[in-house]
């Protein structure tokens, strides 16, 4: 789950009810387009929303109550939302302070993004704000020692900023998942461009812990081949090693899974997962342009298979 801390200095403007108007419907798109990517996002203010004076005079409460704005409040109420800063920031030690400045202005939405090394997004209301990375000062004293130091925030401001984080996000919701079950629900977050058969979501629910790690950067890995997969192309780049079953296995039906019509099918593509023997098997659905899952688990094994094809 992505964490997205709002900069609180994007609403310090001059500009019109109707721009900052504007600006919070464009906002809304951004948190729309995070969530495309991880559907567990969640949105963290030092004050509530509702609290937020988006213009001079002209609160975030009086914006949700026209009708124009109230598609995009009710994304908002099902937006995960949380307030504030200190109710997902770790305490810090007692005998450290540190203050973030962006242009010689405290910024606390800024401060905790690159203490959580998360994401941080704005309104887009001023020229500032129009960046994927913001550089921001900071003064850290500890005990005696002063240290001074700037550094580079991830941020978005519009859609098209959090397309350039897009794998990076994927890649942060992926990690925070400990459980084969949460890789099932997350899958279309997670995975968009992989496809999988009915048998893989009893596959991922049985997944040992100690195999998660690896699975998900496995699919992870397959679902990025998957993504850049052009047309044309016979099978995607694969980043990671897949190879084809042998064909003893082949031939006793050790690679046959049920498909996503509910026939058997060969799925003999596959790559191997830790601990040894889990593989993951796939199959390039050439016609759709798509790669399917059939199986996640160990090597599967039956009386009569010699050694050397195991």
């Amino acid at each position: 789950m992505v964490l997205m801390f709002f900069n609180e200095k994007s609403c310090v403007s001059d500009c019109s009810q109707d721009e900052a108007g504007q600006a919070m419907r464009a906002f809304v798109k951004v948190c729309q387009a995070v969530r495309r990517v991880d559907n567990g996002a969640s949105l963290v203010s030092e004050v509530r929303l509702e609290d937020l004076e988006i213009a001079p005079g002209y609160y975030l409460a009086q914006w949700r109550n026209e009708s124009r704005n109230r598609d995009h409040w009710r994304f908002m109420r099902l937006l995960n939302r949380k307030a504030p800063h200190s109710s997902v920031l770790p305490a810090p030690p007692e005998d450290q302070e540190v203050e973030y400045r962006h242009d010689g202005d405290r910024v606390l939405g800024l401060a905790a993004a690159h203490l959580m090394d998360t994401l941080a997004v704005s309104l887009p209301t001023a020229r500032p704000w129009d960046a994927s990375w913001l550089s921001v000062e900071y003064v850290l004293v500890d005990e005696d020692e002063v240290q001074e130091d700037s550094v580079e925030v991830r941020h978005a401001s519009t859609p098209e900023h959090v397309a350039e984080h897009a794998d990076w996000i994927r890649e942060s919701a992926a990690n925070a998942v400990t459980s084969g079950t949460q890789l099932w629900e997350e899958r279309e977050s997670l995975f968009a461009s992989l496809q999988f058969a009915p048998g893989v979501e009893d596959n991922l629910t049985n997944l040992p812990g100690i195999s998660v790690s690896s699975v998900r950067a496995a699919l992870l890995s397959l679902n990025a081949a998957a993504e850049a997969w052009k047309p044309g192309d016979s099978e995607p780049v694969w980043p990671i090693k897949v190879v084809p079953e042998s064909d003893t296995r082949i031939r006793l039906g050790l690679c046959n899974f049920t498909d996503t019509d509910g026939e058997k099918r060969l799925f003999s593509l596959h790559t191997r997962f830790r601990p040894r023997p889990g593989r993951i098997h796939l199959r390039v659905v050439t016609e759709e342009g798509r790669v399917r899952i059939g199986y996640i688990g160990r090597k599967r094994l039956e009386e009569g298979v010699p050694r050397s094809s195991r």
